[in-house]
């Protein structure tokens, strides 16, 4: 019998209404490439192929898995699968285009994973779109906006290459084993217009967690010590000095990478 494994964050859910609900957020059709992350025991993923998508490609980390996936395998020609960790694949190996990624993500690598995706070299990505769960203290640092005390680093840089929608929080309760947390779906689209190229987001992700390592204090200290008297005025400085950095919109902080690039 299989044992879950608290190493890994395995909680899988079990309650079919919410696996369904998840399946209806994406237009699945028969040219529909799906890459899904942690298939545990297959429960969303039979609900995606009864969709009829071109394909479904799972990533599962747990080897002990294998019998289920081998199952599915056998019943799905347009099931396939690898035991491998999320973290190190090469999506673009699996599917050139048309992908949709599914992930109930095990918590502790949920933010990796994202992370991974945002960082893809060539934009617009090969997915098209994303739904994942996440824990919801996670899912409620991504979709914070300024003024809130979860916006930070995670929210910034989501938002400056995706826009991120909330469907519905999951009670714990619906999970084998029970986690000790509810947890959040939410779906992400790539910005087709997106300026933030690599290096761009290196520096976001530099700015942001210098900036916010001092979070409670004023801003005008750590401004001050990391750009000169005539960045400070395009930025208005005397204005926002007494703010923290929770209280400065996406725009802000963009606005201090484009003036780090017009140094070089």
């Amino acid at each position: 019998m299989f044992q879950h494994k608290k190493s890994l964050g395995q909680n899988f859910l079990i309650n079919k209404e919410i696996i369904k609900k998840i399946a209806d957020i994406a237009i699945i059709t028969k040219d529909s490439n799906i890459i899904e992350v942690g298939p545990g025991m297959g429960s969303l993923t039979k609900e995606l192929l009864s969709r009829l998508p071109k394909k479904i490609h799972a990533i599962e980390y747990d080897k002990d898995l294998i019998n289920s996936l081998k199952e599915i395998k056998n019943n799905y020609i347009n099931f396939d699968y690898e035991i491998n960790d999320a973290l190190k694949v090469n999506e673009k190996s699996i599917f050139k285009n048309n992908v949709i990624i599914f992930g109930n993500l095990p918590y502790n690598i949920s933010l990796k994973l994202l992370i991974k995706w945002i960082y893809s070299e060539t934009w617009p990505p090969f997915y098209s779109e994303m739904i994942l769960m996440f824990q919801k203290e996670v899912a409620d640092r991504i979709i914070a906006n300024c003024n809130n005390k979860k916006y930070g680093r995670i929210s910034i840089l989501t938002n400056a290459r995706l826009d991120v929608k909330f469907h519905f929080n999951v009670s714990k309760k619906e999970f084998n084993p029970e986690p000790k947390v509810d947890s959040t779906v939410l779906s992400f689209y790539p910005k087709k217009k997106s300026r933030f190229t690599l290096k761009d987001l290196n520096i976001l992700s530099d700015l942001t967690k210098t900036i916010f390592n001092k979070k409670r204090k004023m801003i005008s200290k750590v401004l001050k010590k990391n750009f000169n008297e005539e960045e400070l005025k395009i930025i208005d400085f005397d204005n926002i000095k007494n703010l923290r950095p929770e209280n400065l919109d996406f725009n802000f902080y963009y606005k201090l990478v484009d003036l780090i690039k017009s140094r070089s």
